[in-house]
């Protein structure tokens, strides 16, 4: 495959993706538990909003879409979290008009605490790009950097 061709193809599955979610119209998404066998005491879980990712792979085991699940429940503790996120570019920038990103984050989620995914950039050519994880409950960035 050639240098850039996987980026314009993932750039465009996912565009897809978002314009199919976006034409489900205003249902409510659901919240998914990420986790087998009992089910853990809400004071045991991590809250993750989806926010500014479309997609997440939560330690090689959970797929979450963001076009169907708003929100992820899962056990505290570490984890390594797969997502993606995309932007819509000017042509003169990108000629698919979309820019995707996927990135890996390991994570400490603290029991009760709710996190968000969240993605910035600059603009023009040579634009930067900004992905973090917010905890919401205290405001502090736990993987990333918040765009100044």
């Amino acid at each position: 495959m050639r240098p850039g061709h996987f980026t314009a193809v993932f750039g465009c599955v996912l565009l897809g993706l978002l314009i199919i979610s976006g034409c489900a119209g205003n249902n409510p998404k659901g919240v998914y538990r990420a986790h087998y066998g009992a089910e853990p005491s809400e004071g045991e879980l991590a809250t993750l909003e989806m926010g500014a990712a479309h997609e997440i792979v939560i330690d090689d085991r959970y797929y979450v879409s963001g076009g169907k699940y708003g929100t992820v429940k899962l056990p505290a503790g570490a984890h390594q979290i797969w997502w993606a996120t995309g932007f819509g570019v000017s042509v003169m920038v990108e000629p698919s008009g979309y820019a995707a990103f996927g990135m890996v984050s390991d994570v400490s989620l603290e029991a009760g605490h709710v996190y968000k995914f969240c993605a910035d950039r600059t603009t023009g050519h040579g634009y930067r790009v900004y992905t973090w994880i917010e905890d919401r409950t205290t405001g502090r960035i736990v993987y990333g950097e918040k765009k100044p």
